[in-house]
């Protein structure tokens, strides 16, 4: 369990210029928590009207005081977005940041171009390529030639970036004839590739390319020549066909596998388990099901950008 001091939080509100509100009587420090998982002493962001039974002795953030407002626990009340400040408020205690450090045990081409204060962990294969500042490579993954990885970016433990894909036709005697996989991959700045992620190489000429504040959960595999826009979000096991096209500021729900060459307009949110297997005609859709249907998405959906007014 992670430990945060109450003079540290004070610090970031102050620094922040956010204004708040003490109720109760404050300890010295406790421990980040979830409301899923309620513990003593623990400091949580809470939305609703009833606390939980066991978010006792706490450090709350809140809008206002919940109807049961006892419990010994001490409230912090502000007017902004309690989730986002909450985030915001880990984020600087708790991110982690490349050590700049390569193990010795990383084997690296020496052609690669490595920038400053880029961090390799153990077991981890580098090929040629480029990995630009600050970006950090998880233990035992493996990046092949012809990869451009943005500044600011993270690739999980166990990930393959820019392996080869399988594209084939028949010949004459019924044997499969492969095509090479000649291409490369480009990864954005600013991206968070989780653990197991698997990205193919472009075929022929063309690079496989990830935007720029993209994440993916554990296990995605994206295939060869997919493209993939700015601020896309996938959940854990998303899998693209070659030359799938998703737009910006899109989601894309839990073990969602999108056919080959199919294009995603942005803002699209894609359903747990969706089987996508055509075009969308518009943005702003949801697409769900097997095979995917489209639905009107909701006024301002949980995780997509609130739109902009000029």
């Amino acid at each position: 369990m992670q430990e945060i001091h109450f003079n540290s939080i004070q610090k970031f509100f102050l620094d922040s210029k956010i204004q708040f509100k003490v109720i109760g009587l404050s300890k010295n420090s406790y421990t980040v928590a979830s409301i899923f998982e309620p513990v003593e002493n623990g400091f949580y962001f809470f939305m609703g009207e009833e606390l939980p039974e066991k978010m006792n002795n706490s450090l709350i953030l809140v809008n206002k005081l919940p109807n049961s407002s006892k419990n010994n626990n001490c409230y912090l009340i502000i007017d902004q977005n309690i989730q986002l400040i909450y985030y915001k408020l880990l984020s600087s205690l708790f991110t982690k940041y490349s050590t700049g450090i390569i193990k010795g045990s990383v084997i690296i081409h020496p052609n690669a171009i490595i920038g400053k204060n880029v961090q390799i962990d153990d077991f981890s294969i580098i090929g040629k390529c480029i990995i630009k500042e600050n970006a950090i490579i998880g233990s035992h993954s493996k990046v092949h030639d012809n990869t451009f990885i943005g500044e600011n970016t993270s690739i999980g433990d166990h990930s393959d970036i820019g392996t080869r894909g399988l594209a084939w036709v028949w010949d004459e005697n019924d044997s499969k004839i492969i095509q090479p996989q000649l291409g490369g991959v480009r990864i954005g700045s600013n991206c968070i590739l989780a653990s197991s992620t698997i990205i193919v190489r472009g075929s022929l000429n063309e690079s496989t390319k990830i935007g720029n504040n993209t994440l993916f959960a554990p296990g995605c595999r994206i295939g060869h020549g997919t493209i993939i826009g700015n601020y896309v979000h996938f959940a854990n096991n998303v899998i693209t066909g070659g030359n799938t096209k998703i737009g910006d500021y899109s989601f894309v729900g839990s073990s969602a596998v999108f056919r080959p060459k199919v294009i995603i307009d942005k803002n699209t949110i894609i359903g747990t388990g969706a089987v996508v297997v055509k075009n969308t005609n518009s943005e702003k859709l949801t697409l769900m099901g097997n095979p995917a249907r489209e639905f009107k998405t909701k006024s301002n959906p949980s995780g997509m950008p609130k739109p902009k007014i000029n």
